[in-house]
């Protein structure tokens, strides 16, 4: 398997777990009031383009509602995690799953203060 198939999968199997946690109510996205609001979860895998989304989408009142929980991508070999707009971190799952932290780009920080985490810059 190469690294971008096992990366592939490993970023799958993380969505789909917080996906089913969020679906039975397990886990409580704390960063919107989504109890409020009529969505639903929803998950988004490119294999192809390498794009990986979980989001959720919906209504409150006549007013349409569409929030990312998570948005990763394989780009040159290395794990971009673009959104985590949840408490899980997912970067953590991923350091656990044995992703190194030189193959995951934090890309919700600016390109100028990625080289100050831990993290690959790019």
């Amino acid at each position: 398997m190469t690294k971008s198939s096992n990366y592939r999968q490993i970023i799958k199997k993380l969505l789909t777990g917080y996906y089913e946690m969020a679906v039975q109510g397990s886990i409580n996205l704390n960063k919107i009031e989504l109890d409020k609001l009529e969505t639903d979860e929803r998950l988004a895998f490119d294999e192809e383009r390498d794009q990986y989304l979980w989001f959720c989408s919906g209504w409150e009142g006549k007013n349409r509602v569409r929030h990312i929980n998570m948005y990763l991508q394989i780009k040159d070999s290395k794990i971009w995690v673009e959104e985590d707009n949840t408490d899980l971190w997912v970067v953590d799952d991923l350091l656990a799953a044995g992703i190194p932290k030189q193959d995951i780009v934090l890309g919700f920080h600016h390109p100028s203060k990625r080289a100050f985490t831990e993290f690959a810059p790019v």
